[in-house]
């Protein structure tokens, strides 16, 4: 199972997918992205521990 490493909480990979899909909702869907979007970074790291 991934693990949220700022709770160091297990997950399911489905809880980390509804997570990921409820991060993306929330995107303002800018013209330009930034790294230094939390929201972005959000998504990234989610996807980065479901692998």
């Amino acid at each position: 199972m991934p693990e949220w490493k700022y709770t160091n909480k297990k997950v399911t990979n489905e809880e980390a997918e509804k997570s990921l899909a409820a991060v993306k909702s929330a995107c303002f869907h800018c013209e330009a992205h930034s790294n230094g979007c939390p929201l972005s970074k959000t998504a990234g790291e989610i996807k980065e521990m479901t692998k």
